[in-house]
């Protein structure tokens, strides 16, 4: 069968964030993740004869999204504490349980 492994620094990337990444793809291919020695392996395999796990352009694809999903992370958790003050001063005057 045809498949394709993609390796991603471990150190760098997060698993769960290299598996969100490869959500967006499993319309067409199927992923396992192996973690090992600070390293994350990824085996792409075609879904249908359609696709081509060797083809380079799904490594390139899921390479950006890995960091697209990193950068997102990264953005999400420097503003968290803003997002929760904004959320605490929206929801301060309204009456979440009736009495």
């Amino acid at each position: 069968m045809d498949e394709l492994r993609v390796v991603f620094d471990g150190n760098v990337y997060a698993l769960t964030t290299i598996q969100k990444a490869a959500l967006k793809f499993t319309d067409a291919f199927s992923f396992q993740f192996e973690a090992d020695n600070g390293r994350v392996k990824v085996t792409v395999r075609p879904l249908s004869d359609a696709y081509t796990a060797s083809d380079s352009t799904i490594e390139r694809l899921l390479h950006n999204e890995v960091l697209d999903q990193h950068l997102r992370a990264l953005v999400a958790s420097e503003t968290e504490t803003e997002r929760n003050l904004i959320l605490a001063h929206a929801f301060s005057n309204t009456k979440l349980i009736s009495p």
